[in-house]
């Protein structure tokens, strides 16, 4: 069964559910909270089994994650990419419209990327669900500022993308880390964007191409601080040249297994877990030029809870 391809499975549901978008009842507020201090949440990776993938995890948390983020009582949420299953799949929408209605009814600002599943499908069907829900969307990749700190969120499905595309947010990517690090109101920098530079997944592999154009471009940024991806299902924390990596895929998706033997894992993991990570969500807070960045996982699991301060040690590189 592990043979079938993410390719057949893109055709099946092309066939069963390409039917046109449904709007959802209201739109997500994407207005950006002004308020300091902020304390913002992330989630990663909250699509559904297929029905489908039979050898894979089937898990009905998504809900129960959701409204433990919201009685944590965020300013803003961030979404880390597949979001759903098949991006042109209205079933799977509705899906996602019911599980995040704690948020939206709560109205928290939230901030979405696109990852893999999203383009799984019709590409305009899915990009219109998407935008329907988040006008900050309309553009696939985008920057703001909350609380001092600029987010730069990417789109990292480059094989979806042309060359050309692929150039254009790399540049635009180098002028944006350039232009928030000039800014006397930014203290730090988080870079958002589904695919892992790093990790040690036994599924999916590190993104060479992160690692090749834009990761030295971060690390070059003394207010760098934090690179945030999904993808991998797991919780995942990495040290390199002195700044933090995390892998926060703990949303509700069938969880992957991770290589932690000394000779089969790519990096040194931070975390101390097992092969298999709870599900989980982000907490992060701002103090003057440092992060601290909480791990929390889902109520009733038994792995701890991770908390930890990034300061200001990123030297800029010449």
């Amino acid at each position: 069964m592990r043979l079938i391809s993410i390719t057949l499975l893109a055709s099946l549901v092309l066939l069963t559910n390409c039917a046109s978008p449904l709007p959802p009842r209201r739109m997500f507020t994407t207005s950006l909270p002004q308020r300091s201090p902020l304390t913002i949440a992330v989630i990663g990776d909250q699509q559904r089994t297929s029905e489908m993938e039979v050898w894979r995890e089937l898990n009905t948390i998504h809900s129960d994650l959701v409204k433990e983020v919201v009685q944590s009582r965020p300013d803003a949420l961030i979404l880390l990419g597949d979001q759903v299953f098949s991006g042109s799949s209205s079933d799977d929408w509705r899906f996602f419209d019911r599980i995040m209605f704690p948020v939206l009814k709560a109205r928290i600002p939230t901030f979405p990327i696109f990852g893999n599943h999203e383009y799984i499908g019709e590409d305009a069907v899915a990009y219109r669900n998407m935008a329907s829900r988040f006008r900050i969307t309309r553009a696939t990749w985008y920057s703001m500022v909350m609380d001092s700190i600029g987010f730069v969120m990417l789109n990292t499905n480059f094989d979806e993308f042309s060359r050309d595309t692929a150039i254009k947010e790399l540049r635009w990517f180098k002028t944006h880390m350039r232009k928030l690090g000039e800014n006397p109101a930014v203290r730090c920098i988080i870079v958002c964007g589904h695919h892992p530079p790093f990790t040690n997944s036994t599924i999916v592999q590190d993104n060479h191409i992160l690692q090749t154009y834009f990761i030295p471009i971060f690390e070059r940024n003394p207010k760098s601080r934090l690179w945030l991806s999904g993808h991998s299902h797991a919780y995942e924390h990495f040290r390199h040249n002195k700044v933090h990596y995390v892998v926060s895929g703990g949303g509700g998706g069938p969880r992957h297994l991770l290589y932690l033997e000394k000779n089969l894992r790519r990096h040194d993991d931070l975390y101390p877990g097992p092969t298999i990570r709870p599900f989980h969500y982000l907490s992060i807070q701002r103090d003057q030029d440092e992060l601290c960045v909480t791990m929390v996982p889902l109520s009733g699991q038994e792995s701890p809870q991770e908390s930890f301060m990034i300061g200001p040690e990123v030297e800029a590189q010449k």
